[in-house]
């Protein structure tokens, strides 16, 4: 599967592409910190610049969608077209939400005077889980 649509978009199909797109996959949201050690824990030796080096690949042709959060962290996912996301700001999942982007743009773009190139939505707060099962505070 992979391998036909790497090669659509101009790109060897090597055994590390193709293991960080099933990871990317299977995780749904991935950090490359996440990744990295999904692939030690399948006893893939791949130098952290060689991840790096894949993700820029796989997300400038288009594979790949990077959700940038904040404090400068990166999850990658396979790229679905534009979606908001929720993260939940106590356990950091990180969750698509099914709304179209159309009107969150088009609302947003007509409050703004400025020419705009991409849109990101990021909602933060607590997920269920979390509002359901609190982390309890460390006794000192």
């Amino acid at each position: 599967m992979y391998q036909e649509l790497l090669k659509s978009k101009g790109l060897k199909s090597t055994p590390q592409r193709v293991m960080v797109l099933t990871m990317v996959e299977n995780a749904g949201h991935i950090d490359i910190d996440q990744l990295s050690e999904d692939f030690k824990n399948s006893g893939m030796s791949v130098p952290l610049a060689t991840l790096y080096r894949i993700l820029g690949e796989l997300s400038s042709v288009g594979v790949l969608h990077t959700v940038t959060l904040s404090k400068g962290k990166t999850r990658y996912e396979i790229a679905k077209g534009d979606h908001p996301h929720f993260l939940c700001e106590e356990c950091g999942q990180l969750e698509d939400l099914k709304v179209a982007m159309n009107d969150i743009v088009a609302i947003a773009q007509n409050a703004c005077t400025h020419s705009t190139n991409s849109v990101s939505v990021t909602l933060h707060g607590i997920c269920q889980n979390c509002s359901v099962n609190p982390k309890k505070p460390l006794k000192d």
